[in-house]
Protein backbone atom coordinates (compact mmCIF):
# COMPACT_ATOMS: atom_id res chain seq x y z
CA UNK A 1 0.00 0.00 0.00
CA UNK A 2 1.42 3.41 -0.92
CA UNK A 3 1.51 6.17 1.69
CA UNK A 4 -1.08 8.36 -0.03
CA UNK A 5 -3.61 5.53 0.00
CA UNK A 6 -2.72 4.71 3.60
CA UNK A 7 -3.35 8.29 4.66
CA UNK A 8 -6.76 8.27 2.96
CA UNK A 9 -7.69 5.02 4.69
CA UNK A 10 -6.65 6.36 8.10
CA UNK A 11 -8.72 9.51 7.52
CA UNK A 12 -11.73 7.44 6.49
CA UNK A 13 -11.43 5.17 9.53
CA UNK A 14 -11.07 8.22 11.83
CA UNK A 15 -14.30 9.64 10.43
CA UNK A 16 -15.98 6.28 10.99
CA UNK A 17 -14.85 6.48 14.64
CA UNK A 18 -16.67 9.81 14.99
CA UNK A 19 -13.79 12.26 14.64
CA UNK A 20 -14.65 15.32 12.59
CA UNK A 21 -11.24 16.61 11.49
CA UNK A 22 -7.95 14.79 10.95
CA UNK A 23 -4.46 16.03 10.08
CA UNK A 24 -0.94 14.62 9.65
CA UNK A 25 2.38 16.29 10.37
CA UNK A 26 5.99 15.31 10.94
CA UNK A 27 7.01 14.73 14.56
CA UNK A 28 9.73 17.30 15.08
CA UNK A 29 10.60 19.83 17.73
CA UNK A 30 8.07 22.64 18.13
CA UNK A 31 9.11 25.96 16.67
CA UNK A 32 10.99 28.57 18.70
CA UNK A 33 8.09 31.00 18.66
CA UNK A 34 5.89 28.51 20.53
CA UNK A 35 8.67 27.65 22.98
CA UNK A 36 9.35 31.31 23.75
CA UNK A 37 5.63 32.00 24.18
CA UNK A 38 5.22 29.02 26.50
CA UNK A 39 8.26 29.97 28.60
CA UNK A 40 7.01 33.53 28.90
CA UNK A 41 3.56 32.28 29.93
CA UNK A 42 5.10 30.06 32.64
CA UNK A 43 7.50 32.76 33.87
CA UNK A 44 4.54 35.13 34.27
CA UNK A 45 2.89 32.56 36.57
CA UNK A 46 -0.16 32.41 34.32
CA UNK A 47 -0.41 28.67 35.03
CA UNK A 48 -1.37 29.46 38.66
CA UNK A 49 -0.85 26.26 40.70
CA UNK A 50 -0.88 23.87 37.74
CA UNK A 51 2.70 22.79 38.45
CA UNK A 52 2.49 19.95 35.93
CA UNK A 53 2.65 22.55 33.17
CA UNK A 54 6.20 23.37 34.25
CA UNK A 55 7.45 19.76 34.17
CA UNK A 56 8.71 17.74 31.20
CA UNK A 57 9.17 20.72 28.93
CA UNK A 58 11.66 18.76 26.85
CA UNK A 59 8.92 16.22 26.01
CA UNK A 60 6.33 18.95 25.45
CA UNK A 61 8.66 20.66 22.98
CA UNK A 62 9.84 17.45 21.28
CA UNK A 63 7.27 14.64 20.92
CA UNK A 64 9.95 12.14 19.94
CA UNK A 65 11.16 12.27 23.55
CA UNK A 66 7.69 11.47 24.82
CA UNK A 67 7.22 8.36 22.66
CA UNK A 68 10.41 6.99 21.19
CA UNK A 69 10.33 6.18 17.51
CA UNK A 70 7.53 8.60 16.66
CA UNK A 71 7.77 9.94 13.11
CA UNK A 72 4.24 11.32 12.59
CA UNK A 73 1.62 13.00 14.72
CA UNK A 74 -1.96 12.43 13.62
CA UNK A 75 -4.23 15.02 15.24
CA UNK A 76 -7.95 14.40 15.61
CA UNK A 77 -10.86 16.60 16.70
CA UNK A 78 -13.99 15.10 18.26
CA UNK A 79 -16.97 17.48 18.58
CA UNK A 80 -19.20 18.06 21.57
CA UNK A 81 -22.40 20.08 21.56
CA UNK A 82 -23.40 23.21 23.42
CA UNK A 83 -25.63 22.40 26.38
CA UNK A 84 -28.49 24.47 27.77
CA UNK A 85 -27.60 26.08 31.08
CA UNK A 86 -29.76 26.89 34.11
CA UNK A 87 -29.57 30.28 35.81
CA UNK A 88 -27.42 28.85 38.60
CA UNK A 89 -25.13 25.84 39.09
CA UNK A 90 -23.90 25.94 35.49
CA UNK A 91 -21.66 23.15 34.20
CA UNK A 92 -19.40 23.50 31.15
CA UNK A 93 -20.83 21.82 28.07
CA UNK A 94 -17.88 19.49 27.54
CA UNK A 95 -18.62 17.85 30.90
CA UNK A 96 -22.25 17.03 30.03
CA UNK A 97 -21.55 13.39 29.36
CA UNK A 98 -18.95 10.68 29.58
CA UNK A 99 -15.38 11.40 30.63
CA UNK A 100 -13.74 12.28 27.33
CA UNK A 101 -10.43 10.61 28.27
CA UNK A 102 -11.98 7.13 28.42
CA UNK A 103 -14.60 7.84 25.75
CA UNK A 104 -12.08 8.89 23.11
CA UNK A 105 -9.68 6.06 23.92
CA UNK A 106 -12.51 3.65 23.19
CA UNK A 107 -13.45 5.53 20.03
CA UNK A 108 -9.93 5.53 18.62
CA UNK A 109 -9.21 1.89 19.48
CA UNK A 110 -10.07 0.44 16.01
CA UNK A 111 -7.88 3.06 14.35
CA UNK A 112 -4.94 2.31 16.65
CA UNK A 113 -5.31 -1.38 15.92
CA UNK A 114 -5.19 -0.70 12.18
CA UNK A 115 -2.11 1.53 12.47
CA UNK A 116 -0.39 -1.11 14.61
CA UNK A 117 -0.89 -3.59 11.79
CA UNK A 118 0.75 -1.21 9.33
CA UNK A 119 3.88 -0.91 11.52
CA UNK A 120 3.96 -3.99 13.76
CA UNK A 121 7.38 -3.20 15.27
CA UNK A 122 6.20 0.06 16.88
CA UNK A 123 3.16 0.49 19.09
CA UNK A 124 1.30 3.76 18.38
CA UNK A 125 0.09 5.78 21.34
CA UNK A 126 -2.98 7.96 21.71
CA UNK A 127 -2.84 11.06 23.88
CA UNK A 128 -5.84 13.09 24.97
CA UNK A 129 -5.12 15.81 27.52
CA UNK A 130 -3.17 13.38 29.70
CA UNK A 131 0.53 13.91 28.94
CA UNK A 132 2.96 16.77 28.21
CA UNK A 133 1.71 17.24 24.65
CA UNK A 134 1.32 20.69 23.07
CA UNK A 135 -2.24 19.83 22.06
CA UNK A 136 -3.36 23.03 20.39
CA UNK A 137 0.03 23.62 18.78
CA UNK A 138 -0.01 20.24 17.00
CA UNK A 139 -3.63 20.63 15.96
CA UNK A 140 -2.65 24.01 14.47
CA UNK A 141 0.44 22.48 12.87
CA UNK A 142 -1.86 19.89 11.31
CA UNK A 143 -4.08 22.55 9.76
CA UNK A 144 -7.11 21.82 11.93
CA UNK A 145 -7.64 25.40 13.10
CA UNK A 146 -6.06 28.57 14.43
CA UNK A 147 -5.41 29.70 17.99
CA UNK A 148 -8.01 32.30 18.89
CA UNK A 149 -7.62 35.29 21.18
CA UNK A 150 -9.21 33.23 23.96
CA UNK A 151 -6.50 30.58 23.56
CA UNK A 152 -8.81 27.93 22.09
CA UNK A 153 -8.16 26.08 18.86
CA UNK A 154 -10.82 27.37 16.46
CA UNK A 155 -11.77 25.45 13.36
CA UNK A 156 -13.05 27.98 10.79
CA UNK A 157 -15.90 25.67 9.80
CA UNK A 158 -17.02 24.30 13.16
CA UNK A 159 -15.63 26.53 15.93
CA UNK A 160 -13.89 25.42 19.11
CA UNK A 161 -16.15 22.85 20.77
CA UNK A 162 -13.82 19.91 20.18
CA UNK A 163 -11.76 17.47 22.19
CA UNK A 164 -8.23 17.23 20.80
CA UNK A 165 -6.42 13.90 20.56
CA UNK A 166 -3.17 12.79 18.93
CA UNK A 167 -1.80 9.50 17.65
CA UNK A 168 1.98 9.16 17.79
CA UNK A 169 3.12 6.63 15.17
CA UNK A 170 6.40 5.48 13.63
CA UNK A 171 4.88 5.49 10.14
CA UNK A 172 6.73 8.14 8.14
CA UNK A 173 4.53 9.70 5.46
CA UNK A 174 7.48 11.74 4.13
CA UNK A 175 5.36 14.42 2.49
CA UNK A 176 3.12 16.43 4.79
CA UNK A 177 0.60 19.13 4.05
CA UNK A 178 1.71 22.56 5.20
CA UNK A 179 -1.74 23.97 5.82
CA UNK A 180 -1.33 26.36 8.74
CA UNK A 181 -4.44 28.43 9.33
CA UNK A 182 -3.39 31.84 10.55
CA UNK A 183 -5.25 33.61 13.33
CA UNK A 184 -8.57 34.81 11.95
CA UNK A 185 -10.20 36.64 14.84
CA UNK A 186 -9.66 39.94 13.07
CA UNK A 187 -10.82 42.90 15.10
CA UNK A 188 -13.30 40.83 17.12
CA UNK A 189 -12.80 41.09 20.90
CA UNK A 190 -16.05 39.54 22.10
CA UNK A 191 -14.36 36.86 24.22
CA UNK A 192 -12.11 39.45 25.86
CA UNK A 193 -14.91 41.93 26.49
CA UNK A 194 -17.34 39.39 27.98
CA UNK A 195 -14.97 37.60 30.37
CA UNK A 196 -16.22 38.71 33.81
CA UNK A 197 -12.81 38.32 35.48
CA UNK A 198 -10.63 39.77 32.67
CA UNK A 199 -8.71 36.51 32.37
CA UNK A 200 -8.01 36.81 28.63
CA UNK A 201 -5.03 38.77 27.34
CA UNK A 202 -4.42 38.11 23.62
CA UNK A 203 -0.76 39.09 24.00
CA UNK A 204 0.11 37.23 27.21
CA UNK A 205 -2.40 34.38 26.98
CA UNK A 206 -5.01 33.14 29.40
CA UNK A 207 -4.28 33.98 33.04
CA UNK A 208 -5.43 30.95 35.03
CA UNK A 209 -5.25 32.98 38.24
CA UNK A 210 -8.29 34.91 36.99
CA UNK A 211 -10.08 32.09 35.13
CA UNK A 212 -13.39 30.79 36.49
CA UNK A 213 -12.81 27.42 34.82
CA UNK A 214 -9.46 26.97 36.56
CA UNK A 215 -10.85 27.88 39.97
CA UNK A 216 -13.88 25.60 39.68
CA UNK A 217 -12.01 22.55 38.33
CA UNK A 218 -8.23 22.55 38.77
CA UNK A 219 -7.58 24.63 41.85
CA UNK A 220 -7.37 22.86 45.20
CA UNK A 221 -8.02 26.09 47.07
CA UNK A 222 -11.34 27.85 47.80
CA UNK A 223 -12.36 30.28 45.06
CA UNK A 224 -10.98 33.76 45.86
CA UNK A 225 -13.66 36.22 46.85
CA UNK A 226 -12.75 38.57 44.02
CA UNK A 227 -13.39 35.78 41.49
CA UNK A 228 -16.48 34.43 43.23
CA UNK A 229 -18.17 37.84 43.22
CA UNK A 230 -17.85 38.02 39.43
CA UNK A 231 -18.86 34.42 38.71
CA UNK A 232 -22.33 34.32 37.09
CA UNK A 233 -23.28 30.89 38.40
CA UNK A 234 -20.61 28.50 37.09
CA UNK A 235 -19.81 25.63 39.46
CA UNK A 236 -17.76 23.50 37.04
CA UNK A 237 -15.88 25.14 34.21
CA UNK A 238 -17.04 28.12 32.20
CA UNK A 239 -18.22 28.50 28.59
CA UNK A 240 -18.59 32.27 28.39
CA UNK A 241 -15.72 32.99 25.98
CA UNK A 242 -16.76 30.12 23.70
CA UNK A 243 -20.46 30.97 23.72
CA UNK A 244 -19.90 34.46 22.31
CA UNK A 245 -17.39 33.42 19.66
CA UNK A 246 -18.79 34.02 16.15
CA UNK A 247 -17.26 30.73 15.00
CA UNK A 248 -19.35 28.81 17.56
CA UNK A 249 -22.78 29.84 16.33
CA UNK A 250 -23.16 26.74 14.15
CA UNK A 251 -24.78 23.68 15.71
CA UNK A 252 -22.51 20.62 15.92
CA UNK A 253 -24.04 17.18 16.37
CA UNK A 254 -21.56 14.69 17.87
CA UNK A 255 -22.25 11.04 18.52
CA UNK A 256 -25.28 10.91 20.86
CA UNK A 257 -23.57 8.30 23.02
CA UNK A 258 -21.17 10.95 24.37
CA UNK A 259 -24.04 12.65 26.21
CA UNK A 260 -26.23 9.59 26.71
CA UNK A 261 -25.57 9.22 30.44
CA UNK A 262 -26.09 12.86 31.45
CA UNK A 263 -28.58 12.99 34.37
CA UNK A 264 -29.36 16.72 34.09
CA UNK A 265 -28.25 19.71 36.17
CA UNK A 266 -29.22 19.51 39.86
CA UNK A 267 -30.39 22.66 41.64
CA UNK A 268 -28.29 24.36 44.29
CA UNK A 269 -30.32 22.71 47.04
CA UNK A 270 -29.98 19.29 45.40
CA UNK A 271 -26.24 19.70 45.07
CA UNK A 272 -25.74 20.67 48.69
CA UNK A 273 -27.89 17.78 49.92
CA UNK A 274 -26.21 15.22 47.65
CA UNK A 275 -24.30 12.32 49.22
CA UNK A 276 -21.12 10.75 47.83
CA UNK A 277 -23.07 7.64 46.83
CA UNK A 278 -25.66 9.72 44.98
CA UNK A 279 -22.87 11.65 43.27
CA UNK A 280 -21.23 8.44 42.05
CA UNK A 281 -24.54 7.15 40.68
CA UNK A 282 -25.36 10.39 38.86
CA UNK A 283 -21.93 11.66 37.80
CA UNK A 284 -19.64 8.65 37.93
CA UNK A 285 -17.91 8.30 34.58
CA UNK A 286 -18.20 12.02 33.78
CA UNK A 287 -15.36 14.58 33.98
CA UNK A 288 -16.91 15.86 37.20
CA UNK A 289 -15.99 12.66 39.01
CA UNK A 290 -12.32 13.64 38.87
CA UNK A 291 -13.01 16.94 40.62
CA UNK A 292 -15.26 15.39 43.26
CA UNK A 293 -18.40 16.34 45.14
CA UNK A 294 -16.61 18.13 47.96
CA UNK A 295 -14.93 20.57 45.56
CA UNK A 296 -18.19 21.19 43.68
CA UNK A 297 -20.07 21.92 46.92
CA UNK A 298 -17.27 24.31 47.85
CA UNK A 299 -17.66 26.08 44.51
CA UNK A 300 -21.38 26.53 45.24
Amino acid sequence: MNLIDLKHIIKHKALECGFAHIGFCEAVETDQQFQSYFDKWINSQNQAYMDYMERNKDKRFDPRKLHEGTKTIISLLYPYEKSDQPDECKIASYAHGKDYHDFLRNKVSPLLEFISGMHPTHKPRFFVDSAPVADRYWAWENGLGFIGKNGFLINPENGSRFFIGHIFTAINFWEYDKTHIEQACGTCTKCIDVCPTNAIDPQKGLNANLCISYHTIESKEPIPQAIAEKNPGWIYGCDICQDVCPYNQKTILPSPELHSTWPGNPTKEEWLAMTEDEFKVKFGGTPMERTGLEKIKGNI
